[in-house]
C-alpha cells in the first residue's frame, strides 16, 4: 500500500512540476512539501518520455476524446498512439449548451439502444493517462466517440475532426422515420418494402389512421379465411400440425365445441372483400361508377368484427363451414400471388403498438382488438400531437428455437453518406425470450426479445433446456441449430443476403435526408425476425446500439466489432489494404457531384424589338376588295394619287405608332366591312420600289400604315385606287419572278 501511494504521490508531482513549468515557476515546485515526499519515487525519465509521446500525439493529431465509459474503444486507440483529452463535466455542459443555442434538436433519444448501467467505469491505477491527458487539455480533439449524437455540436467542428455520429440520422433509426422513408422506396429502388418491412402505419394522422381500420378489417377476412382451411385439415388429418400454432388452435377448437354456432354468411363476407381487394391491386375496379356502395356499412362491419372475434379469439365455430374450404383455398392462393405478408399474418389479426419517443422496448405492446388498439393510442396525447404512435403487423408465425421466440441483431456501419458506403458485420447474434412462445398471452415476456426486458425476467420452467440462462445464442450456435434440420445452406443463401438487402434500401430511402459530413462515420444494429421460410423481416434500426458485456455472447462479440469498427475508420485511413476484422464493404454507391457555388447570379438577356405593331392585314384579292370598299378602277400609279397627311397630323400618328397605341379611330372589324363606311378616310404614306416591272404584287413597303380621323374630300377615283393599293394579293416567287421576266 506505501508503495503505491508513493508512486502515485510521484505522478502528482509531476504533474506540479509540468504546471510549474507552463507557467513559468519552477521555483514554486521546489518550495512545495509534496514535491520533496515524493522525489525518492519520481522518475525523470518516465515524465520525459510522457512528454515526448504527448508531443507526438499532438503533431501526428492522434488526440480523442470519449463521452462515457468504452474500455475497447480506449484501449484499442492507445495501442494505436492516440491521447485521450477527458470529456469532463462541464466541457460537456457547454458543448451541449452552443448545441441547444444553434437551434438543432435530439433525435437519437428515440433510437438509442445504449443502456450505461450495464458498463462498469474504468480504472486508471497508475494515473499515467490521466497524467497524459492533462498535458493535452488544451490541444484540439481529432476524434470523438459518443454514446450520443447531440453530445457534439458538429456544426463547429473542422474538417479534419472524426466523429462517429451523423446528424438527422432519425430518418431512419425512429420507428415513425422508418415507417414513412420505405414507402418511398420506389423512388430509389425496384423493390417493395412490403416484402421485408411488416405494414406500419403512424396512428397520429387522420389518413393514416383510416388506412390502419381498413388493414385491420382485410386481414380480419384474410385471417377468417385460413382459420377456416386449418379447422378443416386438422378435422380431417390432411395436414400436419408444423406449428405451435396450430396445436394451439385444435386445442382451443376441442375446448369451446359448446360454444353457439357462427351464420356462414361471414365467410360469404369475406370471400367478397378479398374479392374486391383483388379487383383494387389489379386495377378492375376503376370501371365501377362512383354511386357503387360500399361492400360493408359501418354497421355492418362492427357485426362482423364481433362475429370474427368469437371464431378467431374465442374458438366458437362457424355453421357448414366444411361447404366453404375449397373457395378460401382458392382466394388465399390467389391473395399469395399479391400479398407478400400474407404468410405472417396468422389468424390472431395481432397487431404491435410502438411509442416512437421510448427506445430498449418501453411502452411496447400488443394488441388483437381494434378498439383496443385505438383506445391505447389515444391515451397519451402527446405522443399524439407529436406522432410518435406507431402501430406495425405483429409476425404470428415466426420460426422458433425449441419452441421459443428470438430475433437477430445484426450490425452494420455506414462512413459515407456521398457516395454511400455499407460496411456490414458477418458477426451476430441471437436474444430469445424467456417464456415459451404462445398466442394465448401477449405479455412482453413472451413477444418482446429486447435484453432490456428479458434481462429482468426468470426464464419459464416450461423453456427447453437448450436455450441459455443469459438468452443468447452466437450465430454459429443457430447454424448448427439449422444444420440439425437440415437447413444450414438457408443462412447464406436467404439470411444473409435478405438482411443485405434490407438494410441497403432502409438507407437508401434516407439518403436524401442525411447531412453528409466527411470523417463521420456511424455504426448501427438492425433487428430482424425470420419467418417459417427463414426470411428476414426488418423491425427497427438502433443508434448507438449497446456495447455492454451482459453475457457472454455480448462480451466477446460487442469487444470485436468496436476493434473493427476502428480497422475500417482509421487503419483504412491510412492503408487501403488494411484488415478490416469481420466487416465487410455490401455497397458502395456512385458520387453524386455537387456543381460548386461561384456566386454568379442568374442574368437574362434579350433584345428589342424593333417593329413590334403589326401592319394592316392584307386582302386575299382585289375581288373581295371591290365587293367591301366600292368598284376599282384602272390602275393608276401609286404615288401620283395618294395625298400627304398634314405634317403635325403625320406627327402625331408616328408618334403613336412608336408608343404601339392604338390609332384613333380603329379599324373597322370584319363584321362592320360589310356596311358602307363614309366617314374614315385612310392615307397610307409610303416608299414604292418596283421590283422587276412593277406590279402592285411586286412593291416593297417601307412606311408604316397611317390613320386619321380628318375628312378631306375624297373622290370615287381616289378611293378605288386606295382599296386597290391595300390589297395587294401575294402572288408565289415563280409567279412574280415570271412576270418580271416577261
Amino acid at each position: 500500500m506505501e508503495a503505491t501511494n508513493s508512486g502515485k504521490a510521484g505522478i502528482l508531482s509531476g504533474q506540479k512540476l509540468q504546471d510549474a513549468n507552463q507557467n513559468h515557476a519552477p521555483c514554486l515546485c521546489t518550495k512545495s512539501p509534496e514535491v520533496r515526499v515524493g522525489l525518492p519515487d519520481f522518475n525523470p525519465d518516465r515524465l520525459k518520455t510522457a512528454r515526448a509521446l504527448a508531443d507526438k500525439a499532438v503533431k501526428m493529431q492522434k488526440i480523442f476524446s470519449i463521452q462515457g465509459p468504452y474500455p475497447v474503444i480506449r484501449a484499442a486507440l492507445r495501442a494505436r498512439g492516440w491521447i485521450e483529452q477527458h470529456m469532463n463535466g462541464s466541457k460537456l455542459q457547454v458543448q451541449q449548451q452552443q448545441h441547444q443555442n444553434s437551434g438543432s434538436k435530439s433525435s437519437s433519444k428515440d433510437a438509442d439502444d445504449h443502456n450505461s448501467e450495464d458498463v462498469e467505469k474504468e480504472q486508471d491505477p497508475n494515473r499515467l493517462h490521466s497524467f497524459l491527458s492533462r498535458l493535452v487539455r488544451n490541444e484540439k480533439v481529432y476524434f470523438y466517440w459518443t454514446n450520443r449524437r447531440d453530445a457534439i455540436n458538429t456544426n463547429i467542428l473542422q474538417k479534419q475532426q472524426i466523429i462517429n455520429h451523423f446528424t438527422k440520422a432519425g430518418s431512419f433509426t425512429t420507428k415513425v422515420g422508418l415507417c414513412l422513408n420505405l414507402r418511398n422506396l420506389h423512388w430509389f429502388d425496384a423493390a417493395n418494402p412490403d416484402t421485408f418491412f411488416p405494414r406500419c402505419y403512424t396512428l397520429a394522422a387522420q389518413d393514416e389512421k383510416h388506412a390502419f381500420i381498413e388493414d385491420y378489417r382485410r386481414t380480419a377476412c384474410t385471417s377468417l379465411l385460413k382459420y377456416v382451411v386449418k379447422r378443416d385439415q386438422n378435422i380431417q388429418g390432411k395436414g400436419i400440425c408444423h406449428n405451435l400454432q396450430d396445436v394451439q388452435v385444435q386445442r382451443k377448437q376441442n375446448k369451446h365445441r359448446s360454444k353457439p354456432l357462427v351464420p356462414s354468411q361471414m365467410i360469404t363476407t369475406a370471400l367478397k372483400v378479398c374479392q374486391e381487394y383483388l379487383e383494387s391491386l389489379e386495377h378492375r375496379d376503376i370501371d365501377k361508377t362512383l354511386e357503387t356502395p360500399q361492400t360493408l356499412t359501418q354497421e355492418q362491419w362492427a357485426e362482423f368484427i364481433s362475429s370474427y372475434y368469437l371464431v378467431a379469439h374465442g374458438g366458437a365455430q362457424i355453421e357448414r363451414s366444411e361447404h366453404f374450404v375449397s373457395s378460401c383455398e382458392a382466394m388465399l392462393q390467389r391473395l399469395e400471388k399479391v400479398s407478400p405478408q400474407l404468410g405472417i399474418d396468422g389468424t390472431q389479426n395481432i397487431w404491435i403498438i410502438k411509442p416512437g419517443a421510448k427506445s430498449r422496448g418501453r411502452g411496447i405492446k400488443c394488441a388483437k382488438r381494434l378498439d383496443q388498439i385505438l383506445r391505447m393510442v389515444a391515451i397519451d396525447p402527446v405522443l399524439i400531437k407529436e406522432s410518435k404512435w406507431v402501430v406495425q403487423k405483429y409476425i404470428e408465425q415466426p420460426l422458433l428455437v425449441h419452441g421459443t421466440k428470438f430475433d437477430v441483431r445484426q450490425w452494420f456501419l455506414v462512413t459515407d453518406w456521398n457516395p454511400l458506403t455499407v460496411w456490414f458485420y458477418k458477426k451476430c447474434y441471437l436474444r430469445f425470450s424467456t417464456q415459451p412462445y404462445s398466442l394465448d398471452t401477449l405479455d412482453s415476456s413472451v413477444h418482446l426479445c429486447n435484453n432490456s426486458i428479458q434481462k429482468h425476467l426468470r426464464p419459464s420452467q416450461q423453456r427447453h433446456c437448450g436455450i441459455p440462462a443469459d438468452n443468447m445464442w452466437l450465430d454459429d450456435q443457430f447454424r448448427a441449430f439449422l444444420a440439425s434440420q437440415g437447413r444450414e445452406t438457408l443462412w447464406e443463401t436467404v439470411v444473409v443476403p435478405g438482411m443485405k438487402t434490407t438494410i441497403i434500401h432502409a438507407l437508401q430511402t434516407a439518403q436524401d435526408l442525411m447531412e453528409s459530413r466527411k470523417n463521420t462515420f456511424e455504426l448501427y444494429g438492425a433487428d430482424f425476425m425470420l419467418d417459417l421460410s427463414l426470411h428476414p423481416w426488418l423491425i427497427e434500426i438502433n443508434a448507438s446500439p449497446t456495447m455492454a458485456p451482459s453475457t457472454s455472447v455480448t462480451a466477446q462479440l460487442c469487444t470485436a466489432v468496436q476493434e473493427d469498427t476502428l480497422r475500417v475508420v482509421l487503419d483504412r485511413r491510412v492503408d487501403r489494404t488494411a484488415d478490416t476484422g469481420d466487416f465487410e464493404l455490401i455497397y458502395r454507391q456512385a458520387a453524386v457531384e455537387v456543381p460548386q457555388y461561384l456566386g454568379i447570379n442568374l442574368v437574362v438577356e434579350g433584345f428589342a424589338v424593333k417593329n413590334p405593331c403589326p401592319l394592316p392585314p392584307l386582302r386575299s384579292s382585289n375581288q373581295s376588295a371591290s365587293k367591301r370598299w366600292g368598284p376599282v378602277k384602272e390602275k393608276e400609279s401609286a404615288l401620283e394619287k395618294v395625298q400627304a397627311l398634314p405634317k403635325m397630323l403625320l406627327k402625331k400618328a408616328e408618334s403613336k405608332i412608336r408608343r404601339c397605341e392604338p390609332l384613333s379611330p380603329a379599324l373597322p372589324s370584319e363584321s362592320s366591312l360589310s356596311k358602307p363606311v363614309k366617314s374614315i378616310s385612310i392615307r397610307l404614306p409610303m416608299t414604292v420600289l418596283p421590283i422587276g416591272g412593277g406590279s402592285h404584287s411586286g412593291h416593297l413597303w417601307k412606311r408604316r400604315a397611317e390613320v386619321s380621323n380628318v375628312q378631306p374630300p375624297t373622290t370615287e377615283k381616289q378611293q378605288g385606287s386606295l382599296s386597290q393599293e391595300m390589297t395587294a394579293p401575294k402572288q408565289p416567287r415563280k409567279a412574280a419572278s415570271s412576270s418580271t421576266s416577261a
